[in-house]
């Protein structure tokens, strides 16, 4: 179901300012997250169609990865995707491998932002993000949260994100650098791709030096309520059943190491059962 988008600017700034921007609680929230995915990269030619009409990996799977979205009404309007490194490493390092290695030898901490999809049913009239000022603090007040949850609860040293190089001047914007050139990034259909990175223990004094008041106060002058990041999903043997072997084939395609360090993260849960017959 798609929202009703408002009619006029002033309903549409009401409609956006009852919107609620918060971490994934449920099973049923992470599904209609991994739907709008799916949806909005179908219409991109990102993905190719799958009988589940969902949009996952095997980094999903993990218990750290955490699932942002914007909900309203029980709709779920704009979502994110954020992974931590782990002995996985992370979607990027197929195409950014020795770029994010090098972070990796300096010790650093460090993140992908992935699957991020908005309803574009909400903005039907296709202007650019950086040139529509409702739009651009609708998906701001998204990524707010991520980093606030990145830079102070996980407190990790950088952001890495593979982006269309249509979206460079809205990351240059919000002060990503460059991680890599440009690539064929295959987990998107061939599409192309850049590699760019955020300094969480710079990018402060680097948003004031250039003096981007409106950035500023929209991303330092607070943070976001402890509340935003509570009651996270916790993926039951149900969960990782329903999503991984019974509606995609992920764990059936998992290599031996990717499925022994999932087992891993899970030191109580019976894998026999949430591998059976697959």
């Amino acid at each position: 179901m798609s929202p009703d988008r408002p009619s006029s600017p002033a309903t549409l700034k009401e409609f956006i300012e009852t919107i609620e921007y918060r971490v994934v609680r449920t099973k049923e929230e992470l599904e209609k997250a991994f739907r709008l995915v799916y949806q909005e990269y179908l219409k991109r030619g990102y993905t190719q169609p799958h009988p589940s009409q969902m949009r996952l990996s095997i980094f999903n799977a993990l218990p750290e990865t955490t699932t942002f979205i914007a909900i309203w009404e029980k709709e779920v309007l704009a979502t994110a995707t954020l992974i931590p490194d782990s002995p996985l490493g992370l979607p990027m390092d197929k195409i950014y491998p020795q770029e994010l290695e090098n972070f990796r030898k300096r010790k650093k901490k460090l993140c992908e932002i992935s699957m991020l999809a908005s309803n574009t049913e909400l903005f039907r009239n296709g202007v650019s993000l950086m040139l529509h000022s409702k739009k651009m603090f609708f998906i701001f007040s998204l990524f707010k949260l991520i980093f606030d949850y990145a830079r102070n609860i996980l407190h990790l040293d950088y952001i890495c994100i593979s982006i269309n190089p249509k979206h460079k001047l809205t990351y240059d914007f919000l002060l990503f650098k460059d991680l890599g050139g440009l690539k064929t990034y295959s987990s998107v259909n061939n599409a192309p791709a850049i590699g760019k990175y955020l300094d969480l223990n710079n990018v402060e004094e680097e948003c004031k030096k250039a003096g981007k008041e409106g950035l500023y106060k929209m991303f330092f002058s607070s943070e976001s309520t402890p509340s935003k990041f509570s009651a996270k999903l916790t993926l039951s043997t149900q969960d990782l059943r329903y999503f991984f072997a019974e509606k995609t084939d992920i764990f059936k395609k998992a290599t031996s190491h990717q499925l022994e360090y999932i087992k891993k993260c899970y030191p109580t849960y019976d894998f026999s059962q949430i591998l059976k017959d697959i």
